[in-house]
């Protein structure tokens, strides 16, 4: 389809009707809702929780959430307010880009993924907020560009998703265990904390890493912390101590040996 096509699709009024900058009062609540359209929120300022279900979620600052189509969720800022970069949309966006083998088996939009949690994705981030400004702002060719930053966005989620996705039949101890991993990349983390954690022995998660992502656990962790390494380095004005420490490492020593293993040269030489 050709981007004149998409541009005009894009000018239906409830496409993308929601884009906005908006802050919230100290434990000030909303819900329980439900809505059509898919929620992405950018928490620019605070925290605040999400809950989905009988599942309550802590979002920080940097954090983002996407929220799916029909989910019912009650929302409640945390105790020094927040502030949200927050988009609104209708699927169809995502759907006028086409689509790709890669994703026919594998599709965001599914109830299993209804409520989604990224950690400090600065890329997203910015996209997120390039949406907004030429939505707000509407200066010359704006659509064209909205187009291609949506585009962006979805690839960026697809890639995100493809570095924590688990099959469908896959263990429900793995899921908790990558569950935990991820909520907890950036600090002090051991094999046998994991262990702990999903009630399972260390042993028996070493397999099922192994048998179903043929990566080791500790290695599963080394490499989602040299991801969130390289976005650093490349999105923000961190230092490599900053970036080192940011990222779970526990020193620059072990920063620097782990991120030659994975990527072939030190950091200091990829910041260059």
């Amino acid at each position: 389809m050709q981007l004149e096509q998409l541009t005009k699709q894009l000018e239906h009024p409830r496409l993308a009707e929601v884009f906005r900058t908006i802050s919230f009062h100290p434990s000030e609540s909303y819900g329980p809702h439900a809505h059509l359209r898919i929620e992405i929120n950018y928490v620019k300022r605070g925290s605040c929780i999400l809950q989905v279900d009988d599942e309550s979620v802590l979002f920080r600052e940097g954090e983002i959430m996407i929220i799916l189509s029909n989910v019912p969720h009650v929302f409640e800022a945390g105790t020094q307010g927040t502030t949200l970069l927050q988009l609104e949309f209708l699927p169809e966006i995502f759907s006028m880009f086409g689509s790709h083998d890669r994703f026919d088996s594998f599709s965001v939009f599914t109830r299993e993924n209804r409520l989604i949690r990224i950690c400090n994705h600065i890329r997203m981030m910015r996209v997120i907020q390039r949406i907004i400004n030429e939505l707000n702002e509407k200066r010359e060719y704006y659509q064209n560009l909205v187009v291609m930053y949506y585009a962006e966005l979805l690839l960026l989620i697809y890639r995100h998703l493809d570095e924590i996705y688990v099959p469908m039949g896959a263990n429900e101890s793995l899921r908790h265990a990558i569950t935990f991993i991820r909520a907890h990349v950036d600090e002090e983390i051991s094999v046998s904390q994991v262990a702990k954690n999903v009630g399972i022995s260390e042993r028996y998660l070493r397999k099922l890493f192994v048998d179903s992502l043929h990566i080791a656990p500790l290695e599963y962790v080394n490499q989602l912390r040299v991801n969130r390494a390289i976005e650093l380095m490349k999105n923000t004005e961190l230092s490599l101590k900053e970036v080192c420490f940011q990222c779970g490492f526990s020193s620059p020593q072990q920063f620097a040996r782990i991120f030659k293993g994975h990527v072939g040269t030190v950091p200091s030489h990829f910041k260059k």
